[in-house]
This record gives structure tokens, sequence and C-alpha cells, in this order.
């Protein structure tokens, strides 16, 4: 956690252990001047940031392929010395591989279309994998089977994660993910641009006040390996 404002009592929590003594416990958001990284794993949001480059370093050099079936019958030629038939397949070179579009409704996209409030996204979201996420998140936009409603609902959930500073380094790699695959319909989007002014300035905002705190950090640190005392 990264701010100004002192940990005091007030801001812990108090559970009993099996003795019946009193063990603290800090809250998962102390103040919301301050930025409260993740308890997620950090491979989580790592891999879904880098999961097309470990896909590609994962990929076979050849695919396997099935032995061909032989005919119960094989053909030859009627010349004096038969030879067998080969039968070649013709190639169709301009055929091309589109993307699958979606005619029903996913279960992600039922949660962001459904919730009132972005904990239940985020909920359902730390509790998938990253490759899941991966699909669903190019599965937003029109042109790829989810709609208008469903952008706007996701970039709500955005801006409202940068606003409450809580889980910054997930909702970062969510954000990274999701300006991937929607940038182009994001730009075509006018009714959308105010949201992304709001989201630019939130973004620069923590980012700035982060990036102040660790080089407090880093300066206190020096000096204090430098001093002589």
């Amino acid at each position: 956690m990264f701010g100004s404002e002192p940990v005091t009592q007030e801001t812990m929590d108090v559970e009993e252990d099996e003795e019946g003594g009193e063990v603290w416990k800090s809250a998962n958001q102390i103040t919301e001047d301050l930025i409260t990284l993740s308890t997620a794993p950090k491979a989580k949001w790592t891999t879904l940031c880098n999961l097309e480059t470990i896909k590609k370093r994962n990929k076979p050099v050849e695919p396997p392929t099935a032995p061909k079936a032989a005919p119960f019958f094989l053909t030859t030629t009627r010349d004096l010395v038969p030879k067998f038939v080969v039968e070649e397949k013709e190639e169709d070179g301009n055929t091309e591989k589109m993307k699958p579009v979606r005619d029903m409704e996913s279960e992600f996209q039922r949660v962001v279309m459904q919730s009132t409030d972005p904990s239940e996204i985020l909920k359902f979201l730390e509790s998938s994998s990253p490759s899941f996420i991966d699909i669903e998140l190019q599965s937003l936009a029109p042109m790829d089977g989810g709609s208008h409603e469903l952008v706007e609902k996701f970039l709500d959930f955005l801006l409202s994660g940068l606003q409450l500073r809580s889980n910054y380094d997930m909702v970062q790699a969510y954000l990274a993910v999701f300006l991937k695959y929607n940038r182009k319909y994001l730009i075509e989007t006018r009714s959308l641009h105010d949201k992304l002014r709001n989201l630019k300035s939130l973004h620069s905002d923590t980012w700035t006040d982060l990036q102040l705190k660790i080089q407090e950090c880093l300066c206190v640190t020096n000096f204090l390996k430098n001093a002589t005392l």
C-alpha cells in the first residue's frame, strides 16, 4: 500500500484466535488515498498481459498429424508397369480464418450487465483463468459478439477500479487487455470519448502518485544506506 495516511487502530480489523486472544488484521482498503495492490498471485496478471507471447513460445514447431488412411481398393494406372494413383487434394489458397462470433450470452457478459457493484465483476474475474479472461475481453464489442452496453459497462468498471485505488495491479492488467482488443471500437464510438478522457486522467493521477511514493521510499533508503551515523 502506498500513501501518506498513517495506519491507526481504527483502520485495523480485530479477530480472535483459537485461544481467545486478539489478532490484528489489516483492512482491505485502509483509506481511499492509498493505492492497494491485489492479494492474487503475481503470475496471474502477468500471464494475462503476456498470454500471446506464452502461447507462441509453447506452440510446437510441427503440429502432430494423423497418418492418411489407405483406401480399401488402391487405384492403379493402365500402363505396362502399373503404378498406384495418388489422389491430390486441392487446396484453396484464398480461404481465410474467420473469428468465431458468439450467438449466445456468456456467463461473464451476464455478470457485467446485471451487476450493480463493481466488486461483483472483480470477484468473477479473480476466480477466472487468464485464458478465459482474454477470450471474454475479445468478445465485448458488437462486431465480436458483444454489444455497446457491454463495452460501456466494462469501461465503468475500470473507472470505478481506478477511483477506488484498490487491486491496482489487476485493474491495470484488465485495462491493458481491454484497450488492446477494443481500441478500434472505442476510437470510432464518440459517445464513449468522455469516459475515455476520465479514464486517462484517473490513470495518469494514480500512476503519478505511485511514482512519487516509490521515489520517496528510494530516496529515504539511499540516504540511510549512505549516511554516516
